[in-house]
């Protein structure tokens, strides 16, 4: 059966984490419908065609109006010319799907809304997909906003348990889609060791949120420090966003660059895509993860993983799958040894923490695809 599905709220794949949830949307839409054509509405048309989502066509934001709404004071007022290409493609018999994972945690959820709105009005189905919203956000403007999605596919229990508390009908608890990301095999530094590389992400997003100027890089360094010292492990400095205002891979080589032995300590690439970090990540021992979606292609490959924490999406899928104890949020940064506490303890705790992974993601991935997620898409 030919169906048209919009993909929206996608920020562009620089961002590897959408990278990942868009391709396993696509993935999962054309296993049900093989025929279907996918419109995907993007930021950065060009970072997707760069990483090749499989997208039939594109709509972007007006640059012009965008840029006009950047810099007026009263935000929102220009949404629907924003995202004006968007909104002209929507038709009714469309399935539409806001991917954005955490935008509805943001104070500018309202260009979302925009487009939900006409895709009601037009009588096609609105869904808001592997989501993540933080409870403090969700005011009663929110809440009838979200009321009216057709469905609404929640990653964690954190948000699910909310919504539920808020009375929402409309909410199903499924993984996030991106669990699924088949590993792409890409060539691993000479100085890397299979199963014995310590992973790390840090991105620009977190080190904005720290309490402490500086603390914790501070942090990196005196993990990195005691893991040359005291472990015959290397290490790999592993960027996961890479847009221009937010780059995981500047701040890393910053990082690298101050390391005076640098025998076991490398940086990988940032012209990879979300397949193939995943398949740099999954040859760790350990990971140390601020990005959430290079935590889940560590914790679905089965790797124990420290989430640094900045959001209700760390906190919630390290709780579904019992590493809560090994979330270490921004504001707990007090002093340079946290980090590296914990690590000791993941250390010492290595076989439990991977023999649980192993027993509970089989069925955690499956969840990403539960009944409610396939009667939503048909």
């Amino acid at each position: 059966m030919y169906k048209t599905f919009l993909l929206y709220g996608h920020g562009g794949s620089y961002n590897h984490g959408g990278e990942a949830i868009s391709k396993c949307t696509i993935q999962l839409i054309k296993s049900v419908y093989p025929d279907s054509r996918i419109i995907l509405s993007t930021h950065f048309k060009e970072q997707d065609i760069q990483f090749n989502i499989p997208a039939d066509d594109y709509c972007e934001r007006d640059s012009y109006y965008a840029a006009l709404d950047k810099a007026s004071p009263q935000k929102g007022m220009y949404d629907q010319l924003v995202y004006r290409s968007t909104i002209d493609k929507i038709t009714k018999n469309m399935i539409c799907l806001s991917v954005g994972g955490d935008n509805y945690c943001y104070d500018n959820w309202h260009r979302w809304r925009t487009i939900h709105e006409k895709v009601l009005e037009s009588g096609a189905k609105s869904i808001l997909w592997s989501c993540s919203i933080e409870p403090s956000k969700i005011t009663n403007e929110m809440l009838e906003t979200l009321r009216t999605h057709y469905l609404i596919t929640v990653r964690e229990c954190c948000t699910y348990n909310a919504l539920k508390e808020k009375g929402l009908e409309n909410a199903a608890l499924c993984s996030d889609i991106a669990f699924l990301l088949n590993a792409e095999k890409t060539r691993l530094s000479e100085n890397f060791i299979e199963g014995n590389t310590v992973g790390i992400n840090l991105s620009p997003l977190v080190v904005r949120r720290e309490i402490e100027n500086g603390i914790i890089i501070k942090n990196i360094n005196t993990l990195i420090k005691f893991i040359i010292d005291n472990t015959d492990m290397h290490i790999a400095l592993i960027p996961h966003v890479v847009m221009p205002m937010d780059n995981d891979f500047l701040l890393l080589k910053g990082i690298y660059d101050e390391i005076k032995s640098k025998e076991r300590v490398f940086l990988i690439s940032d012209k990879l895509n979300a397949a193939e970090y995943k398949y740099i990540i999954s040859k760790c021992r350990f990971g140390i993860f601020a990005r959430t979606h290079a935590t889940i292609a560590a914790y679905s490959s089965y790797i124990p993983s420290i989430a640094i924490g900045y959001s209700i999406k760390a906190k919630g899928i390290a709780l579904d799958l019992g590493f809560e104890d090994y979330v270490l949020p921004v504001n707990s940064f007090l002093d340079e040894y946290r980090l590296l506490k914990m690590f000791i303890s993941l250390m010492e705790n290595e076989y439990m923490l991977e023999q649980k992974l192993k027993e509970k993601i089989p069925a955690y991935k499956e969840n990403a695809i539960n009944n409610r997620v396939l009667e939503c898409i048909r």
